[in-house]
């Protein structure tokens, strides 16, 4: 059974080119959107998705946060 907080089904999504339907700065909107990312950067499919403090994810042994201006990814390590 997957955790409550693992969004890594919404990042496949994102990561497949799947429409994204959550609500707009929601956990799996952010999600959806980093698997977008990750495949528009030529990255490996998202694995063990995860939001944290603010806007920063967890995603394939990354830390990423979300700048909501832009809509664009920084990643911090």
């Amino acid at each position: 059974m997957a955790k409550q907080n693992d969004l890594t089904t919404q990042a496949i999504d994102g990561y497949n080119g799947l429409p994204n339907q959550y609500l707009y700065s929601s956990a799996s909107y952010i999600a959806h959107l980093l698997g977008r990312f990750l495949h528009d950067t030529g990255r490996t499919q998202p694995r063990n998705v995860r939001m944290s403090r603010g806007y920063t994810i967890h995603a394939n042994d990354m830390l990423f946060r979300w700048e909501d201006r832009t809509s664009h990814f920084e990643r911090l390590k």
